[in-house]
């Protein structure tokens, strides 16, 4: 496993200072790494968006350290030879099976050097890459997609911050922690991202149970199965997906809860005990779908309390599980909708 400590961000005249910002945030406040700027001589310098940014190191420096990271932003400078005094730093790092992360103009730097010929690769566009590093031998292994992790270098066009950040966070294993893939989820285009949306008011047939996690395990594959005759005896309209709604359900296999099991109806009747039939008040909620295996509920769940950690949010204890595609025989095709309430 790649294991990541020290992170150093490499800043010079004019570089890119958006390309690095999405990997760098993500890293600095999600997780305990340490975050080092350098310039070449240690000296503060301009980015290309006039941020003024005086580094903590010099290049110098940089050499001596430990570098578990290292990340190369672009810019005009690096796209026009600039920068060489960088190359005993990369080799060493290389050397020390240490990992080097490049976009835009830096992918240039490493290519005329060399860097980029027996590794799969990207740039901005292979032509262009040609012409900036004449002696560029790598063509061959070169992928036009926006980012490529590739043993320990990792290169991405200068459009592509978003999956520049992902292959670094993937490359060591960051999107494990909770609060840091709920945040990148809000830019990841491939993930399912929470909504922060009023549940609607609907009529609800169901049946309540007091009972425990192992009490609540024997009533699937039949709990509601009886919900559904009982609501047709009952003249009931079924208008939806079954759903198992949770009152201060703690995860604990012993603790005591209220479950109630049903189906969403169009009208309310009469209905006999044990069953209810009542209209729910609508309420504020975060919710996510799951897709999948219900084995893997736990992980949507972690997601969603992470963050509701991150939004400073508190959960009210009702939470509600609505089965919107159920298959015993294939539960990879499983898409089950979850609703936790707010105070």
């Amino acid at each position: 496993m790649n294991q990541l400590r020290n992170c150093y961000v490499f800043v010079f005249e004019g570089y890119s200072d958006w390309e690095p910002a999405l990997a760098m945030y993500g890293i600095g406040t999600f997780t305990d790494v340490n975050i080092v700027t350098f310039s070449l001589t240690g000296e503060a310098v301009s980015s290309g968006g006039k941020l003024q940014v005086q580094p903590q190191a010099s290049l110098a420096q940089a050499l001596e350290a430990d570098i578990d990271l290292l990340i190369l932003p672009g810019g005009e400078a690096m796209e026009h030879g600039a920068n060489t005094e960088l190359i005993p730093l990369i080799e060493q790092l290389l050397a020390q099976q240490k990992t080097i992360a490049a976009i835009c103009g830096a992918t240039s730097l490493l290519a005329q050097h060399g860097f980029l010929d027996h590794i799969t690769h990207t740039s901005n566009n292979l032509e262009v890459l040609k012409m900036m590093a004449p002696d560029y031998k790598g063509a061959a292994q070169y992928q036009d997609i926006p980012a490529v992790a590739d043993k320990q270098v990792i290169t991405a066009s200068g459009t592509a911050m978003i999956p520049f950040a992902k292959a670094i966070f993937q490359h060591f294993n960051l999107l494990e922690t909770e609060n840091l893939q709920f945040w990148f989820n809000f830019f990841d285009n491939n993930a399912v991202l929470p909504e922060m949306l009023p549940a609607l008011s609907f009529h609800f047939f169901y049946q309540r149970y007091e009972t425990n996690y192992q009490g609540m395990m024997a009533l699937v594959r039949t709990a509601i199965r009886e919900v559904y005759l009982e609501a047709a005896k009952a003249g009931l309209e079924v208008c939806g997906a079954p759903a198992w709604h949770y009152h201060n359900f703690d995860g604990q296999p012993d603790t005591i809860f209220t479950l109630d099991i049903g189906l969403p109806v169009t009208s309310v009747l009469p209905v006999s005990a044990p069953w209810h039939c009542e209209t729910l008040p609508p309420f504020n909620c975060v919710s996510m779908q799951h897709r999948g295996q219900w084995d893997k509920l736990a992980d949507t769940y972690g997601s969603l309390f992470a963050g509701l950690q991150l939004l400073n949010k508190q959960p009210n204890g009702y939470t509600r599980e609505q089965y919107l595609r159920y298959n015993f025989e294939q539960p990879e095709q499983n898409i089950t909708n979850i609703q936790i309430g707010l105070q």
